[in-house]
């Protein structure tokens, strides 16, 4: 069986008390026997009913989904200690650093619970049970439509019908499609609010290598950070208090120090965002055409600007860092997602298949009076709205996602609707729309640089004056430009220079007297906030798919569905794309031969730690304790024959939001964490490319090294349960 199954997405579910007997066949304990025997075959220990089980204590007890499912945790000790990535915690991370107390440049040990950072807004989530509600839902929906036609908001109708039937449930609920709404499930969870941030090494340690490795291989990162999950007294979620206790989880995951070798088999349980793989040819054509090349250039330009800054400032880099590493990360994926799709002829790969299905729906009338145009209606639709969408492309990446000052008139000009539609003609800073906004611009203020911003706004404003056509400008900004007779450059120089959102102390002069609507309205930055609307960019788009009665999102539904149907016939793999829900991948440790004639090993070590370094590049900068503890080699039980282990390489088959997740041996053990994929993997949320879809994994015994004998916290390997 080849790899693709090997990597199999599985899900779990558990029958909820009280459920209903006709919504069709439980799952419980669904993991197909045939996966289930490839899995054993490969080194899993444990009977499906240790991986979850829905009348007792299970490995999925221990698995949470962070801040809603952007990353994935593991608790690691009966006292709730939550472990995830270092990159999953960056921004927690850099909330709290100071010019004075830098966390992310020195690092973070709480060193007593006592010392533990509570975070404000964050959350992990503990799956307790899924319900297979397909039947249910399928009812809802014929009566809703009997009613009349579907509304914007539909499906969230369709989701309270169905919540209001399982109201007695003690957990919140989500409802989830599956291949379009092919198969629904109702999703039971119980998420905790009071986390706090127990440890985090410096970025030189979690981020070692920075852009410049980032995903690539051979990587050395220390990529994590550690949390602790608190309860009210008895047990229950509860917000922060400081009478808060310490969770007392239904089950943790023992650690293993003994550390993985070449196939050995890995299991990772987690929370993988999104995954594309019943896209059209049609659909990625556009991607590899237009999207992914104005995000990975438009985008580039503007961390070109932001790090050129960083690097003469560190109180510069303090205030952009986290803006930069929450961009970065997307950009190369979009340049590499681009360079697989054509290295591995995706395109055309999905085309064959697409060929296949049209034999399929033509081999029986009633498929061809159901699906018998949607291939034909795709590549119309995809075609017609394609020169648009490169427009609205280019303007939401350089104007609506370009200079966060000139972003902030939108809110500005906000103030004047409102005030229009409760017909205030003169208002002062008490009011509390104004009181709002100046609040806001005062946090822009402590977290951006107005000169940076400046020198910003001139490169965004060049894209869009070059690849957006004047039909789309508001009258204003062309007269505003015509003014310095286009010169960009200068225009944004009188807009920076007299702007009162440029300038702290001046909109602060501005609002300390009583204002009228008209003084808003004059500020030069409503200009350009005029020309800042979507509407004309969707209206060409709606209007060019109206023409020809085209609804891309119906055909894509029907493309799914026929995909789907042709699958399951022709008894192939049919798992449900990545959506925020948990799931389950195996796989086994390896290395990989990106090239002709190129191979790498799966394991990384210290040394190559102090090969990369250099004191002159801010990404492989490492600090003197660190060098030190590296040359000396002193790695206790966690070295193994004189060597200490850093990161690994596997093929398990993970997607953004899997980050943190915890990489599981054949026991069920803790042997890493998962954080990042590799170059030769970027096209595997749309398609797997066998023997090159791989995860880029830290090793936990570096993680381990690191708490013992970087920083010093052994209480929290005392903690663990470590074998």
């Amino acid at each position: 069986m080849n790899k693709k199954i090997i990597a199999l997405t599985l899900f779990f579910a558990l029958i909820i008390p009280g459920a209903i007997a006709d919504e069709g066949m439980w799952l419980v304990n669904l993991i197909d026997k045939q996966l289930y025997e490839l899995m054993k075959s490969k080194g899993l220990e444990l009977k499906p009913g240790e991986i979850y089980n829905p009348e007792q204590i299970a490995l999925t007890d221990a698995i949470v989904a962070i801040d809603g499912g952007m990353c994935s945790g593991s608790i690691i000790s009966d006292k709730g200690l939550m472990i995830t990535n270092h990159h999953c915690a960056y921004g927690d991370i850099h909330a709290l650093s100071t010019n004075e107390n830098n966390y992310l440049e020195d690092g973070f040990w709480a060193m007593s619970m006592d010392n533990e950072k509570p975070i404000k807004g964050k959350s992990v989530t503990f799956l307790r049970g899924i319900s297979d509600v397909t039947n249910y839902v399928n009812r809802v929906i014929d009566s809703l439509d009997s009613a009349g036609p579907r509304g914007l908001f539909f499906m969230n109708k369709v989701s309270s019908v169905v919540e209001e039937r399982y109201k007695d449930s003690p957990y919140e609920m989500s409802l989830s499609s599956k291949w379009r709404g092919t198969k629904y499930y109702l999703y039971f969870y119980e998420t905790f609010s009071d986390v706090r941030l127990v440890g985090a090494p410096p970025t030189s340690i979690g981020a070692f290598g920075g852009e410049t490795d980032n995903w690539g291989w051979p990587q050395h990162k220390g990529d994590f950070a550690i949390y602790r999950v608190y309860t009210a007294a008895d047990g229950s979620p509860a917000s922060y208090s400081d009478a808060n206790i310490p969770m007392q989880p239904k089950r943790f995951l023992t650690v293993s120090s003994k550390g993985v070798e070449k196939d050995h088999f890995t299991m990772i349980l987690g929370y993988p965002g999104r995954t594309n793989r019943y896209i059209s040819s049609f659909e990625l054509k556009e991607q590899f055409d237009i999207s992914n090349p104005i995000a990975s250039n438009v985008r580039r330009a503007k961390l070109d600007v932001w790090k050129k800054h960083m690097d003469k400032s560190d109180k510069i880099r303090l205030k952009y860092s986290d803006k930069y590493f929450g961009i970065s990360n997307y950009t190369d994926y979009a340049k590499w997602n681009n360079l697989c799709i054509e290295r591995f002829d995706v395109i055309e790969e999905i085309k064959k298949n697409e060929a296949q299905l049209t034999k399929w729906i033509d081999a029986k009338p009633e498929r061809v009076k159901e699906y018998g145009d949607v291939l034909n209606r795709l590549e119309t639709g995809y075609e017609l709205k394609a020169e648009a969408e490169k427009y609205k492309g280019y303007f939401q990446e350089s104007m609506v996602r370009g200079a966060e000052f000139v972003a902030l008139g939108q809110r500005f000009k906000g103030i004047t609707y409102f005030l229009e539609r409760k017909q205030i003609d003169t208002f002062t800073i008490e009011h509390s729309k104004v009181k709002a906004f100046c609040e806001i611009a005062e946090d822009l203020f402590a977290t951006a640089d107005v000169e940076v911003d400046r020198e910003l706004f001139k490169v965004m404003v060049k894209y869009y004056l070059s690849e957006v056509p004047e039909s789309f400008y508001a009258e204003s900004f062309v007269n505003l430009l015509a003014r310095f007779n286009g010169d960009s450059d200068a225009m944004a120089d009188y807009i920076y220079d007299n702007s009162l959102i440029t300038d702290l102390e001046r909109m602060r002069a501005f609002f300390s007297e009583p204002r009228t609507i008209n003084d808003l309205m004059s500020d030069p930055v409503i200009d350009v906030i005029n020309t800042m609307t979507i509407l004309p960019y969707n209206k060409l788009i709606s209007s060019a798919l109206d023409s020809v009665d085209i609804s891309l999102g119906a055909e894509r539904t029907k493309y799914v569905s026929a995909m789907y149907q042709m699958q399951r016939e022709l008894a192939k793999s049919i798992y449900p794309d990545a959506n925020s829900t948990m799931r389950l991948t195996f796989g086994t440790v390896d290395g990989i031969k990106p090239r002709d004639a190129v191979k790498y090993d799966y394991l990384t070590t210290t040394q190559g730690i102090l090969e990369k370094a250099d004191p002159d590049n801010y990404e492989f900068k490492i600090t003197p304790r660190l060098e030190k503890l590296l040359k000396e080699k002193e790695w206790g039980r966690w070295g193994k024959d004189g060597v200490l282990y850093v990161n690994f390489m596997s093929d398990n088959d993970i997607t953004g939001g899997n980050s943190g997740s915890g990489v599981l041996n054949g026991k069920g053990e803790l042997v890493g964490l998962a954080f990042d994929g590799n170059r030769e993997s970027m096209a595997g949320d749309v398609y797997f490319v066998e023997g090159y879809n791989k995860c880029v994994n830290v090793d936990i015994r570096y993680v381990l090294w690191v708490i013992d004998k970087y920083a010093e916290a052994s209480y929290l390997i005392d903690e663990m349960e470590i074998n």
